[in-house]
């Protein structure tokens, strides 16, 4: 008898769990489960309108404290601040910050895009409103501290396919971006 790899893997499934009083079906193993965080404006994304807001849509009721203390909006122009309180400090480009953990903390402590956050009632979603718009034509970044990334995952399951992980030693982080709008059409333009 040959069988197909779904049904292999859900005949596998089916014989090593048995019967019992778990109403899931087997195949329901082999789904992608939801990742923890949907957030918009999503990774990549170009063209975000200057007066948007981070929306963070959580699978489960998260953290107040813990994501207003592990999230932050940074602009790449918010990285070239010559006005730093660490003269110490080197700056490079976003790229480049993503890889070291003393520059992000910096980052999120000095330059990060000031703000507020509102939540829905259950904690499962919150969007954060820059102070004032955002700049046209600008790379940001959405980054997720270490301490946000491990409250999503205990009280989240994994993270899954999100992307926008760090790697080395940033692993423990979420870093996003997305570019806003170009205004060079006319004061409409950033009404679309």
């Amino acid at each position: 008898m040959h069988l197909k790899p779904l049904a292999a893997a859900v005949l596998i499934l089916v014989v090593l769990t048995g019967c019992s009083k778990d109403s899931r079906s087997p195949a329901d193993a082999l789904k992608p489960s939801a990742p923890p965080v949907a957030v918009s404006p999503a990774d990549g994304e170009a063209g975000v309108r200057l007066d948007a807001g981070v929306t963070l849509a959580f699978a489960k009721a998260a953290d107040r404290a813990v994501v207003e203390r592990g999230f932050h909006l940074i602009s790449e122009p918010d990285m070239a601040d010559s006005l730093c309180p660490d003269t110490a400090m080197v700056h490079g480009s976003m790229d480049s910050l993503m890889m070291s953990p003393g520059m992000m903390t910096h980052m999120d402590q000095w330059h990060h895009t000031p703000g507020s956050f509102s939540w829905n009632g259950t904690s499962t979603q919150a969007v954060f409103t820059p102070q004032s718009w955002m700049d046209p034509q600008t790379r940001y970044m959405v980054h997720m501290g270490e301490e946000m990334v491990q409250m999503m995952e205990s009280q989240m399951g994994g993270m899954g396919s999100m992307g926008g992980h760090g790697s080395g030693a940033m692993s423990g982080h979420m870093m996003l971006h997305f570019t806003t709008m170009d205004t060079t059409g006319g004061h409409d333009e950033h009404h679309k």
